[in-house]
């Protein structure tokens, strides 16, 4: 049942990276698919609560590759993290210098 789940996730999901992550040089493309997981991970509550091993389930990846990941993510402030009630919460970081470009 897990797998029949995960599957149907995995099928009618989409990913949505915006442009500045896309064209930001000092990511590379896995640190790109990650942020993109994690995005569409948050979209219902607001975070991802995703762990590590789930989250590299999804790309491929390693547990280790994720870890360092969301390392990089977090440096160039892209993503936070804390933790409540045990359970890690990660959020996407809104860039307020680009929505102003738009709006």
């Amino acid at each position: 049942m897990t797998n029949e789940i995960t599957n149907k996730i995995k099928s009618n999901g989409c990913i949505v990276i915006e442009d500045n992550v896309v064209g930001d040089i000092n990511l590379n493309s896995t640190d790109k698919l990650v942020y993109g997981i994690i995005k569409a991970l948050s979209n219902n509550k607001g975070y991802c609560f995703a762990t590590n091993d789930y989250i590299g389930k999804r790309a491929n990846l390693s547990k280790s590759t994720i870890s360092n990941t969301i390392r990089k993510l977090k440096k160039y402030d892209y993503i936070s993290a804390k933790t409540i009630d045990y359970q890690r919460r990660i959020y996407i970081k809104v860039d307020t210098n680009k929505l102003n470009e738009i709006y």
